[in-house]
This record gives C-alpha cells, structure tokens and sequence, in this order.
C-alpha cells in the first residue's frame, strides 16, 4: 500500500470515528460533506438529501465561501445532472461534467467544476442521498480508488444518519411519554380535588336550600363558601390549562417559549408575572438541554399556578462566573418546606431533568414567603455543540 493509499484509509477510520459521535443531523450532513473532501481529495464536496418527489430536500456544501454562494443564489433543487444520479442510485464518475447529455451547466458567479464524483448514501435500505464530489486535487479525474473510498465514507455516513434519526425518534417518544404521563397526573389530580370541590359545593348548596327560610345568615354564609370554593376551582382549572399548553422551542426559539410560559401564567392563574431574560444566557444553553430546560420552566410555573396562590412571580435568566446560566423563578405565595413537601408537586421529576442536563437545582422556601426555585447549567462555550 503506497503513502497516499494509507493517508486515505486513515482519513476513513478517523471520518468514521467523527462521523459517530455527531449525532446532530444538521452538523452531521456538513460533516460528511467536509470529511469527503479531505479524505478523496477534492476541492468542493456537498451532501444532498431527497425527498419523497425525488427533488433534494436539503444541499450541504463544502470548500465554497459564504460571500461565493450567496452570489450564486438559490441551491441546486436536484434536476438536470443531478436528478439523473439522484434516480440512478449507483456511483457516477465523469472527467467532465458539461459532457453528460443532462448537464444543464452552471448558474452565474458559479466556480467552474470539471472532474465529478458522485456516490448514494444509503440509509434503512433507501437511497438517503448523494455525497457529491468536484474538481480532483493534483489529477484531471477521479479514479475507482477514489470512488471505492467515497462509497465507504458514504455508507459509514449512512449508520451515522440512522443513528442520528434514531436519537431524534426516541427523544420524539421520550417528550410523547412525559406528555402523558403528566396528562395522567392532572387527570387524578382532577379527580381528586377539582371535581371532589364541585361534588362538596352541590352538596353544601343542597343543604343551604333545605334551611335557607328557618337560617337566612347561615345561608348566606354557605353561599360565600361556596363562591370561595368555585373561584378556587376556577383558578386550579386554569392552571391546568396552562400546564398542558403545547409549547415548541424548536419553533419559537427558547427566549419566546419562556415568555409565553411567563405571559400565560399571568392570564390562567390571575398573577402579576415578569420576565428578565439575558439573549447570552439563553444562548449559552447547549442545544441537546433546551427542551429540558423549558420542560423545568414549566413544571415549576406549573406548580406555582396551581399550588402558591401567589400575585407576583419573577422568572430571570442571566450568566454568572463566566459559563454557568442561570434561572431564577421566584413567587410570593404561601411557600413550603422542600423537604417535607408531597413529591406529587413536581419536585422529584424537576430535579431529575435538571440532573439529566447537568444542572443543579435548588429550591427555597418558608411558610407564608414564597418561595425561589434556582437552576444553574453549565453553558456551551464559544466552539461548543
């Protein structure tokens, strides 16, 4: 095996051992597309990803500047040339590629391309897409050792993708099953103490009409407890409607989610709520944290509303002692003791999801003060994932 054989079948085992530990699909894609150029030796790489129409759903490339591609414009959609290798599904080598009889040729401000590489990436026994390669290094074409080692880094992208869409399917599953679970909760929860509230109100508004011509004051006094008793009804139901809003972080970003959070507690538990949050902080959180991150938010507002009766909460994020952020929600309610406190409130899954991202959480709290519930989280550094 001569020096550059070796050089390559390094690249490969180092590109395979890259490509496993990238489980993001988004940075994984682009790490195909990088690892494929280095390793064969090409001057620009891309990854295209196909849809169920056979056009390319997503294009990722390699070894052209931001300031080229916005020049050129909008991406390939996954015609002419392309579309025949898309619908092929088996490697394609060429010298040149305006020769083909389906080269539509390039678009303005495009760098020119010669020499082409293209090879399926396979993923579940479908073809996934193309790794795309152009312009061979130090040669005017690539050869079949070229692209016997790009069918390689091509199927070891195909595990890596698969195991990728796994991990996205088991945290869809994951965030499915917390879901009901807490779904669960607040219909025991509704069981047990709303509509036992109801029952006891029709029950004590029987009574208060059997005796309301011999008692009219006693009546009277069963009639305010009963509107005491229904307005706390309504105030619980309302917290359980907040609690099982659906919020999407990936949809509207982790600053918006937690204001919404924020927004919908003042209006469904009738408190004064305020929001501080750090646009740094915020985006030091990693990205694999957010979703618990929010969840966290949640339960302990959720928990607020249903249990604090306070009339003001605070919810703040800020960076202290350089890397770690911070969250901060705090209330004015009627507080509790966190180590006595019945763990159906909450507390034991809040700490395990803040445990599961690193974090730390502390909560305080005394009898008629409120209380403060602290989340400290390693935040990603500059570089990080």
């Amino acid at each position: 095996m001569d020096g550059h054989a070796q050089r390559q079948t390094a690249g490969l085992v180092e590109a395979g051992l890259a490509l496993a530990s990238e489980l993001d699909l988004d940075a994984l894609l682009q790490r195909i597309a990088d690892l494929a150029r280095e390793v064969v030796g090409a001057r620009y790489g891309a990854v295209g990803v196909v849809g169920e129409d056979g056009l390319l759903l997503r294009f990722v490339y390699s070894g052209i500047d931001q300031d080229t591609a916005d020049r050129i414009g909008d991406l390939p959609q996954g015609r002419g040339l392309l579309g025949v290798l898309l619908e092929g599904g088996r490697p394609m080598r060429m010298r040149e590629i305006s020769e083909h009889a389906d080269s539509y040729g390039f678009p303005p401000n495009h760098p020119p391309m010669h020499s082409f590489l293209g090879v399926p990436i396979i993923v579940r026994d479908r073809v996934f897409g193309r790794l795309y390669l152009t312009e061979k290094q130090d040669a005017t074409e690539f050869t079949k050792d070229d692209e016997r080692i790009a069918m390689t880094l091509a199927a070891q992208a195909g595990v890596a993708i698969q195991n990728a869409n796994l991990l996205e399917e088991v945290k869809a599953r994951g965030d499915e099953l917390a879901v009901l679970e807490e779904r669960q909760r607040i219909s025991k929860e509704l069981h047990d103490g709303v509509i036992q509230s109801i029952y006891s109100v029709g029950l004590s508004l029987q009574g208060a009409m059997s005796v309301v011509d011999r008692d009219p004051e006693g009546t009277k006094k069963r009639m305010d407890d009963a509107i005491g008793t229904l307005d706390n009804v309504v105030r619980d139901v309302r917290s359980y409607i907040f609690a099982l809003q659906p919020k999407s972080v990936e949809e509207r970003g982790l600053k918006k989610a937690i204001e919404e959070l924020v927004k919908d507690l003042g209006v469904n538990a009738l408190t004064e709520a305020t929001v501080q949050l750090s646009d740094d902080a915020l985006e030091m959180v990693p990205e694999t944290a957010r979703g618990d991150f929010i969840q966290i938010a949640r339960e302990i507002l959720s928990n607020v509303a249903r249990h604090a009766q306070a009339s003001e909460v605070s919810v703040s994020c800020a960076v202290r002692e350089g890397a770690t952020v911070v969250m901060t929600i705090e209330d004015d309610g009627i507080g509790f003791d966190p180590v006595t406190v019945r763990r159906g409130h909450g507390l034991t899954n809040i700490e395990k999801r803040a445990e599961r991202i690193g974090g730390h959480l502390i909560v305080t709290s005394r009898q008629s003060k409120g209380s403060v519930h602290t989340l400290s989280l390693p935040g990603k550094r500059d570089g990080d994932g």
